[in-house]
């Protein structure tokens, strides 16, 4: 086998899932699970055949699931292992629900795109199905580590389009320890998807047993003060009143009159 499938080799073997629906790349563990090869009959259909073959002897010739053509597995091998480039194909998939808009909007070749997916990201008949997406794709469990990949896999899904081209121009500066300058909008955009991730994930102290009696004492405790919100409240109100007693309107005066009078 050669030594660039050592990479994306799935540890977790399963090709169907506990809860019924199957992995997207379930054609490349099924596969993988049948080698060595020794009843054919039991593969469902030539594509997963001709990547047992692979595995087994290296044959890079795959054929297609309408089994009219055989194409290389090296261009989609070449996708699966660049990271950027996966995960902004596999992110537009899901934005734009058609591979084909996906494929040109990632420059790659729209045929590639489709075989792609169907060995690494059989999703197309089911990008409706939301538990689906969401349990298999987005919080995939061979995944549950990548932050960026869940967010950016969840915004793409649920936000369309334009939020996944939002955050698909920052993917590379997000989710590698960076500092944005803030000085600029690109800086703090980027510092914003970096706080939108970081929200989703309590603070590694949060899981410290020897903290969690300090928790429950601020969860517990009674507010001594006035209430972080009432306060800005207050503040908001006592800011606009100075404003109009500086500049007063007819419509200023009414509201100081109750104001005054409260």
């Amino acid at each position: 086998m050669p030594n660039n499938t050592r990479k994306i080799q799935p540890n977790e073997a399963p090709a169907a899932s506990r809860n019924g629906l199957r992995d997207p790349d379930w054609r490349w563990r099924l596969a993988m699970s049948f080698v060595p090869i020794s009843d054919a009959a039991s593969l469902p259909d030539a594509t997963c055949w001709d990547l047992a073959e692979f595995f087994q002897h290296g044959d890079e010739w795959i054929t297609s699931l309408d089994g009219t053509r055989q194409f290389s597995i090296g261009p989609l091998l070449t996708i699966f292992n660049d990271r950027l480039k996966r995960l902004t194909l596999e992110s537009r998939v899901l934005a734009f629900r058609d591979i084909t808009v996906a494929a040109e909007a990632t420059c790659v070749p729209v045929q590639v795109a489709h075989d792609y997916c169907s060995i690494f990201f059989d999703v197309s008949d089911r990008l409706h199905a939301v538990r689906a997406i969401d349990g298999k794709i987005i919080h995939a469990a061979g995944h549950c580590d990548d932050t960026v990949r869940r967010e950016l896999y969840w915004h793409a899904y649920f936000g369309g389009p334009l939020v996944a081209e939002h955050w698909l121009l920052h993917l590379p500066f997000i989710g590698c320890g960076a500092e944005h300058d803030l000085e600029t909008p690109e800086g703090r955009q980027r510092e914003q998807i970096e706080l939108t991730m970081a929200s989703r994930e309590p603070a590694a102290e949060f899981y410290d047993p020897k903290l969690l009696p300090f928790y429950q004492q601020l969860l517990d405790r009674e507010p001594k003060t006035c209430p972080y919100a009432e306060s800005v409240l207050d503040h908001v109100t006592d800011a606009l009143v100075d404003h109009w007693r500086r500049t007063p309107t007819e419509v200023a005066r009414k509201i100081l009159d109750c104001k005054i009078a409260a």
